[in-house]
């Protein structure tokens, strides 16, 4: 296939959306959050360019026509959990690891070189995971996002309705939905501000960033000089591509 001097096209593929960035060398241009397998989006957001290749890690199911349309534009390179990365894992399971979860790995490790980091991706599902100082992978943990809790709480009862967490719901709640609602928010905060303390405590200097749609929300309510970058995936897919493309040491050095 041709080869293109345009930007790479990365797609960070959730469980609800996806999110497109734009990539010139290792500078993002442009990041848009849009609908599984938008091609008039991703074309939109390409403005007429042709890009270099696109680069794709999904934790969705595989959507072979948008595969199609994506190799029709460039080469397309798919990162998945074990694909190869910058950064040494003790994680045993490594086919199961989430490809958002290796690429937050690999964004967060550029991103605090030689320090501690907890990288937390607030989506369908809140993931964390641990970097040491040494720039190992921990490990991490996998619990229910916002809206999984709000909708579990509803499947799961005869009469609860399912309510959507605004950011700064009342503190006790005042009828069922407010108590609802303040159960999901700051169950999720009280949950984070656990986790971030116990992790602070066995390492110091602890950096911690979040990502994810429910970031900006997060960083807000704890007040406590968290980063948040919604587009950290992204970043870590792009470094991910890239990873895969040096040339591997050879045996004797």
């Amino acid at each position: 296939m041709e080869e293109h001097d345009g930007p790479e096209l990365v797609l960070d593929v959730g469980n609800s959306s996806m999110k497109a960035g734009l990539f010139a060398g290792h500078r993002l241009q442009a990041v848009r959050q849009m609908p599984h397998g938008d091609m008039p989006g991703v074309r939109d957001l390409l403005g007429g360019r042709r890009p270099a290749r696109c680069i794709m890690g999904s934790v969705a199911a595989t959507d072979e026509p948008f595969l199609k349309a994506l190799g029709e534009l460039a080469p397309v390179t798919v990162i998945r959990g074990d694909s190869p990365s910058p950064v040494p894992s003790v994680y045993a399971t490594k086919a199961t690891l989430g490809v958002d979860r290796l690429a937050n790995v690999a964004a967060a490790a550029a991103l605090f070189p030689g320090r501690p980091v907890l990288a937390i991706d607030l989506g369908t599902c809140i993931t964390h995971d641990l970097i040491d100082a040494q720039g190992i992978h921990r490990g991490g943990i996998i619990a229910p996002g916002l809206r999984m809790r709000a909708k579990a709480m509803h499947a799961f009862s005869a009469r609860l309705p399912q309510v959507e967490p605004p950011e700064d719901p009342v503190l006790p709640g005042t009828d069922t939905r407010s108590s609802l609602a303040a159960g999901v928010h700051y169950g999720v905060l009280m949950e984070l501000q656990g986790y971030i303390g116990l992790f602070q405590q066995q390492f110091p200097r602890l950096a911690v960033v979040l990502t994810g749609g429910d970031a900006v929300r997060a960083a807000r309510a704890l007040k406590c000089g968290i980063f948040a970058h919604p587009a950290l995936t992204l970043l870590g897919l792009h470094a991910l591509a890239h990873h895969e493309t040096l040339p591997s040491p050879s045996a004797d050095r």
